[in-house]
Protein backbone atom coordinates (compact mmCIF):
# COMPACT_ATOMS: atom_id res chain seq x y z
CA UNK A 1 0.00 0.00 0.00
CA UNK A 2 1.12 3.30 -0.81
CA UNK A 3 0.84 6.31 1.58
CA UNK A 4 -0.01 9.99 1.19
CA UNK A 5 2.58 12.34 -0.13
CA UNK A 6 2.10 15.89 1.24
CA UNK A 7 2.60 18.57 -1.47
CA UNK A 8 6.07 19.40 -2.06
CA UNK A 9 6.45 23.26 -1.19
CA UNK A 10 7.37 23.91 -4.97
CA UNK A 11 4.07 22.43 -5.80
CA UNK A 12 1.54 24.92 -7.77
CA UNK A 13 -1.00 23.66 -4.61
CA UNK A 14 1.05 25.73 -2.01
CA UNK A 15 1.56 28.96 -4.32
CA UNK A 16 -0.05 31.98 -2.53
CA UNK A 17 -3.20 33.40 -3.90
CA UNK A 18 -2.41 36.53 -5.89
CA UNK A 19 -5.65 38.98 -5.66
CA UNK A 20 -6.21 42.52 -6.40
CA UNK A 21 -9.20 44.77 -5.50
CA UNK A 22 -10.29 47.38 -7.45
CA UNK A 23 -12.98 49.39 -6.05
CA UNK A 24 -14.51 51.30 -8.65
CA UNK A 25 -17.37 53.75 -6.93
CA UNK A 26 -18.85 53.85 -3.50
CA UNK A 27 -21.24 50.26 -4.49
CA UNK A 28 -18.79 48.05 -6.99
CA UNK A 29 -15.46 46.54 -5.75
CA UNK A 30 -14.02 43.75 -8.21
CA UNK A 31 -12.03 41.11 -6.90
CA UNK A 32 -9.27 39.56 -9.07
CA UNK A 33 -7.61 36.76 -8.81
CA UNK A 34 -5.24 33.93 -9.86
CA UNK A 35 -3.46 31.17 -8.56
CA UNK A 36 -1.05 28.04 -10.08
CA UNK A 37 -3.18 25.20 -8.86
CA UNK A 38 -6.96 27.20 -8.45
CA UNK A 39 -7.22 29.22 -11.50
CA UNK A 40 -8.65 32.45 -11.98
CA UNK A 41 -11.46 34.37 -11.35
CA UNK A 42 -13.64 37.75 -10.31
CA UNK A 43 -15.47 38.23 -7.28
CA UNK A 44 -17.79 41.33 -8.07
CA UNK A 45 -19.31 43.01 -4.35
CA UNK A 46 -22.68 44.90 -5.02
CA UNK A 47 -23.97 47.42 -2.10
CA UNK A 48 -27.34 49.34 -3.09
CA UNK A 49 -28.78 51.63 -0.38
CA UNK A 50 -32.06 50.26 0.68
CA UNK A 51 -32.65 52.94 3.09
CA UNK A 52 -30.85 55.22 5.58
CA UNK A 53 -28.24 52.75 7.40
CA UNK A 54 -29.14 49.40 5.30
CA UNK A 55 -27.58 48.62 2.11
CA UNK A 56 -27.82 45.29 -0.05
CA UNK A 57 -24.72 43.16 -0.75
CA UNK A 58 -24.33 41.05 -3.32
CA UNK A 59 -21.10 38.86 -4.07
CA UNK A 60 -21.27 36.56 -7.12
CA UNK A 61 -17.68 34.89 -8.46
CA UNK A 62 -17.19 34.17 -12.35
CA UNK A 63 -14.26 31.48 -12.41
CA UNK A 64 -12.49 29.79 -15.93
CA UNK A 65 -14.92 27.13 -16.78
CA UNK A 66 -12.21 24.35 -16.88
CA UNK A 67 -12.20 24.86 -13.28
CA UNK A 68 -14.20 22.37 -11.21
CA UNK A 69 -17.31 24.29 -9.40
CA UNK A 70 -16.25 23.08 -5.94
CA UNK A 71 -13.61 25.54 -6.35
CA UNK A 72 -15.26 28.71 -6.91
CA UNK A 73 -17.94 27.69 -4.38
CA UNK A 74 -15.40 27.04 -1.49
CA UNK A 75 -13.77 30.74 -2.22
CA UNK A 76 -17.13 32.27 -2.75
CA UNK A 77 -18.21 30.44 0.84
CA UNK A 78 -14.94 31.74 2.24
CA UNK A 79 -15.10 35.28 0.90
CA UNK A 80 -19.02 35.31 2.83
CA UNK A 81 -17.71 33.71 5.91
CA UNK A 82 -15.21 36.67 6.48
CA UNK A 83 -17.93 39.32 5.18
CA UNK A 84 -20.63 38.08 8.12
CA UNK A 85 -17.17 38.23 10.46
CA UNK A 86 -17.04 42.50 9.17
CA UNK A 87 -20.63 42.93 9.53
CA UNK A 88 -20.53 42.85 13.25
CA UNK A 89 -17.24 45.27 13.53
CA UNK A 90 -19.46 47.78 10.72
CA UNK A 91 -22.66 47.77 13.21
CA UNK A 92 -20.88 48.94 15.87
CA UNK A 93 -18.56 51.04 14.86
CA UNK A 94 -18.83 55.15 15.45
CA UNK A 95 -18.47 57.63 12.46
CA UNK A 96 -15.65 60.17 14.04
CA UNK A 97 -15.43 62.99 11.62
CA UNK A 98 -11.32 63.48 12.69
CA UNK A 99 -10.48 59.96 14.21
CA UNK A 100 -7.06 59.47 16.09
CA UNK A 101 -4.86 58.10 13.44
CA UNK A 102 -1.50 56.88 13.30
CA UNK A 103 0.85 56.97 10.73
CA UNK A 104 0.25 53.73 9.07
CA UNK A 105 -3.36 54.50 9.19
CA UNK A 106 -2.98 56.99 5.93
CA UNK A 107 -5.04 54.82 3.70
CA UNK A 108 -8.20 55.38 5.80
CA UNK A 109 -7.46 59.39 4.99
CA UNK A 110 -7.05 58.48 1.28
CA UNK A 111 -10.01 56.28 0.96
CA UNK A 112 -11.89 58.95 2.86
CA UNK A 113 -10.64 61.90 0.72
CA UNK A 114 -11.86 59.67 -2.68
CA UNK A 115 -15.01 58.46 -1.53
CA UNK A 116 -16.31 62.55 -0.66
CA UNK A 117 -16.46 62.11 -4.59
CA UNK A 118 -19.69 60.85 -4.69
CA UNK A 119 -21.57 62.71 -2.03
CA UNK A 120 -23.62 66.06 -3.19
CA UNK A 121 -24.78 68.80 -1.34
CA UNK A 122 -27.80 66.89 -0.75
CA UNK A 123 -26.42 64.25 0.72
CA UNK A 124 -28.22 63.12 3.75
CA UNK A 125 -25.53 64.22 7.20
CA UNK A 126 -26.21 62.52 10.19
CA UNK A 127 -25.15 64.49 13.45
CA UNK A 128 -21.36 63.61 14.39
CA UNK A 129 -21.32 62.37 17.56
CA UNK A 130 -20.69 64.75 20.42
CA UNK A 131 -18.54 62.52 22.61
CA UNK A 132 -14.79 62.87 22.50
CA UNK A 133 -12.00 60.98 24.13
CA UNK A 134 -10.52 64.12 26.00
CA UNK A 135 -10.23 64.08 29.31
Amino acid sequence: SSSPVAPSLRSPVCEPLHSVPLQVGPGLVYMLFNHAFLGRGVILFSVTPVEPLLQCVTHCIYYQSNVPAVIPKALILGERIQFERDVMIWNNKTYMPRPLLVKEDSAIVRHRRWYSQFYSDNSPRFPAPTHSLDW
